[in-house]
């Protein structure tokens, strides 16, 4: 089922943080298939089962531990305002035209402690002054329990390992599922820095609302 952004924004008002976090991250809805791709409810089922499939075997985790998120997900960003910006992503719609804005990332999330541990040593392993401001992002996302892709992209010592495997994925779901967009992941250490993370945010955004 895909939510209109009143909906959402209606659910932001009435529910608890974890109620939403539940409703709308959990549950196996996605706009981007349902919606951008057209799919029924059943394809759209099978299509999560397939997607994920393709990222678990890539990477060697369970099934169970890949998540879609953000406006590919929602159909909107969940990106509450951050401090230092004055340009909040907080509800913008999908984007497909470049003309309007940066068009979308498809943001896919696995929440596994080995590859987490995994590249957090690499990380430290490969350190060089070259890479300050890579590092400084870097440690506020580790206190919080994530890894970003572009960050390990950003560090010789962690990009060749990863794009071996992560290019493998990515080839398939736009080969074999076509997916349109680019993919994006962010690992998470477990599912509670996971479900953490997502429940400040829309802690923050009830905020704003309300």
């Amino acid at each position: 089922m895909v939510y209109s952004l009143r909906e959402i924004q209606d659910d932001l008002k009435q529910l608890t943080e974890k109620q939403f976090y539940t409703k709308h991250i959990i549950r196996s809805d996605n706009w981007y298939f349902e919606s951008y791709m057209g799919k029924s409810p059943d394809a759209v089922i099978h299509l999560i089962d397939d997607y994920r499939l393709i990222i678990s075997e890539s990477f060697g985790v369970s099934f169970n531990s890949v998540m879609m998120v953000g406006s590919g997900k929602l159909g909107y960003s969940m990106s509450p305002p951050a401090e230092s910006s004055q340009k909040s992503k907080m509800f913008l719609p999908f984007n497909d035209d470049e003309n309007i804005r940066k068009v979308s990332d498809l943001d896919i999330a696995i929440i596994s402690s080995d590859i987490f541990h995994e590249y957090w040593k690499k990380f430290r392993d490969s350190y060089k002054t070259k890479f300050e401001n890579t590092y400084r992002h870097l440690y506020n996302e580790l206190y919080r329990g994530y890894i970003n892709e572009r960050n390990i992209m950003c560090v010789d010592g962690c990009r060749k390992q990863w794009n071996e495997t992560a290019a493998i994925s990515k080839k398939k779901l736009h080969s074999e599922l076509f997916f349109k967009h680019e993919i994006s992941y962010r690992i998470y250490r477990n599912w509670e820095d996971f479900e953490d993370y997502n429940i400040q945010n829309i802690r923050k955004i009830k905020k704003e609302i309300l």
